[in-house]
């Protein structure tokens, strides 16, 4: 068996964050970042924090003071997860669509498999303390992950389910790193192949710039009516969350929807010359 690697450990863990959307108890935050420590997460970003910075944070964050350094404060979720390839929104109850869900282990298994084959950047998005995200930010996340909990009380502290989460996260991280050498690269992830991209994964940032193109396509081609849009938009984020395009692909998706833009308003001539033609 590989011998136990900290620093390995560590290497992986760096790649996911934490994320906590407009928390109200400062107390929370401290929690929070002691439960992170003790599993070997490091990276906290705050969207909007009703109040912060405030003591609380410090004197519940007791030994794990050092993270506060490493906060990062945003505005918007969007920014949070900009850079992120793979986003999971923590979700306890059933939504108006249908998301793809995972419950904890197999999503900190598929997180941790996004680390080490692919080279992602992770995000795990935790709600308000009263009512969790909302749809609009659950919409941005790949998949949604959930926490099976008793059924009679379900009633988990964003703090806890944040414990719990990152718990998971190092023990698939120890199971990958206590594998043989042999099957190193042999993930504990069910159903799911060994992929290696030849073009690196676009990040959530650029996915923010194809939705509003692709839908604006289909508007230009009366397919999605704008003022009555029905749940259209949030099933084609769906779709497109859960393929996780790469570079050639999502620029071969662009091209394509501006040509279709270009032919709807007659502004487009069939051309001969191949330099014209997309290059796949």
């Amino acid at each position: 068996m590989k011998t136990f690697d900290n620093a390995m450990v560590s290497s992986h863990l760096n790649h996911v964050r934490i994320v906590m959307v407009n928390t109200t108890l400062p107390a929370n935050i401290g929690s929070a970042l002691r439960a992170m420590k003790t599993m070997g997460l490091s990276k906290l970003v705050l969207v909007a924090p009703k109040i912060y910075p405030h003591p609380d944070i410090d004197a519940l964050a007791a030994g794990a003071t050092d993270l506060i350094e490493k906060i990062e404060i945003v505005e918007t979720l969007e920014q949070a997860i900009a850079d992120c390839h793979l986003v999971f929104g923590t979700s306890a109850r059933s939504r108006t669509i249908p998301w793809p869900l995972l419950d904890v282990r197999p999503a900190s298994e598929k997180a941790l498999q996004a680390v080490v084959q692919q080279q992602q950047e992770v995000a795990i998005v935790f709600g308000r303390e009263d009512r969790g995200l909302t749809n609009e930010e659950l919409s941005l996340a790949n998949y949604h992950v959930t926490i099976p909990v008793n059924t009679e009380y379900g009633v988990l502290n964003v703090a806890q389910a944040i414990q719990i989460i990152c718990y998971e996260l190092r023990m698939a991280t120890l199971a990958y790193e206590q594998q043989d050498d042999n099957d190193a690269q042999s993930m504990p992830v069910n159903n799911q192949i060994d992929m290696h991209w030849d073009e690196p994964l676009v990040t959530q940032e650029q996915m923010q710039q194809f939705y509003p193109h692709l839908e604006k396509m289909l508007e230009e081609i009366e397919f999605l009516d704008l003022n009555n849009p029905r749940l259209l938009p949030l099933r084609l984020r769906r779709l497109f969350g859960r393929i996780q395009l790469d570079r050639m692909e999502y620029n071969l998706l662009r091209g394509i929807f501006t040509r279709v833009q270009a032919l709807s308003q007659g502004k487009w001539k069939k051309s001969t010359d191949k330099e014209d033609q997309p290059h796949v």
